[in-house]
């Protein structure tokens, strides 16, 4: 861990829409350059108290019970407004419109109290060559007073142009998309993606990424309709999985597929093996799939 050439330090949460101008102004690299890297950038929110409102409506739009916590996504909800300061610092050498969500991985240690005060520290340094272009590591730790409670990391793809020539394929473990075995027990559940959950989640998560937005902006990045963002996606299948994968400790994985376009409807399948809940959301003949995740539950090595 290298000395950080960009420290951020609020004292609370900053709106993630103050960094927009320089997301949508500055002038970026689609990829990383020849011969450079990226830096350690970091920032940190000291006190963090989670506004009652607020979830109430993420809750809302994902689907979430009201039991007193925070669903396990919402801190990556919270950790916006730094993602968005950091991936836009100038230091920072690609533009931050351009970025792949592809992959996200999720610990947390115990259940987090709604009425809890935390603090939130994120930060990105060095990158990976892939097949479709550079991959990017932006971590999120959660801490109160005890400690570190909850861990995220975000994996981002800068793509290079579909006809540039292609790189080693990353290093990254990518997570396998498995099928049931045939004594398996899977069940189902159809989910809905309405037109609009992508300018609510958007407006409520901060990220405001066009292709989320409409399909008139979804167009204008090469999608032919508005595409739900993928931590929606993820979110609303957790919370359709039921309280029962709400426990901690645990751990989460899960790579993004195809895009959920929008309107759309998707067929959530899951099944459980030992203390593993698997868990794929496809299209709504259940063929092709939106997301594959994995979840792991008594994990003594996080406590």
């Amino acid at each position: 861990m290298g000395r950080a050439l960009v420290d951020y330090r609020f004292r609370r949460l900053p709106s993630a829409f103050r960094f927009y101008p320089r997301a949508i102004f500055g002038q970026r690299e689609s990829l990383i350059p020849e011969g450079q890297t990226v830096p350690r950038l970091q920032a940190s929110a000291e006190s963090i108290e989670p506004s009652a409102g607020h979830l109430r409506r993420y809750r809302e739009v994902c689907g979430f019970a009201d039991d007193g916590l925070l669903p396990l996504t919402y801190p990556h909800v919270l950790a916006m407004p730094l993602f968005v300061a950091i991936l836009t610092a100038r230091a920072f050498p690609v533009r931050l419109m351009g970025l792949v969500h592809v992959a996200t991985e999720i610990h947390q240690k115990r259940p987090l109290p709604a009425s809890g005060r935390y603090q939130m520290h994120s930060w990105v340094e060095g990158f990976r060559n892939a097949d479709r272009g550079h991959e990017f590591d932006v971590w999120s730790e959660l801490s109160d007073r005890d400690g570190v409670v909850w861990q995220e990391k975000v994996v981002a793809l800068a793509r290079r142009p579909a006809n540039s020539a292609g790189a080693a394929r990353s290093a990254r473990q990518t997570l396998r998309y498995e099928k049931p075995a045939s004594g398996d027990l899977v069940s189902a559940a159809e989910i809905e993606a309405p037109a609009a959950v992508g300018r609510r989640y958007g407006l409520l998560s901060g990220d405001l990424n066009p292709i989320h937005i409409g399909d008139y902006t979804a167009r204008r990045f090469g999608f032919n309709a508005a595409v739900a963002h993928g931590m929606w996606s993820m979110a609303r299948s957790l919370a359709a999985l039921g309280p029962e994968t709400q426990s901690a400790p645990l751990r989460v994985a899960v790579e993004f597929k195809l895009p959920l376009f929008l309107p759309g409807q998707a067929r959530l399948e899951h099944w459980r093996r030992d203390d593993r809940h698997v868990f794929v959301l496809k299209d709504r003949e259940g063929q092709r799939p939106h997301l594959a995740g994995d979840l792991q539950t008594d994990l003594r090595e996080l406590t």
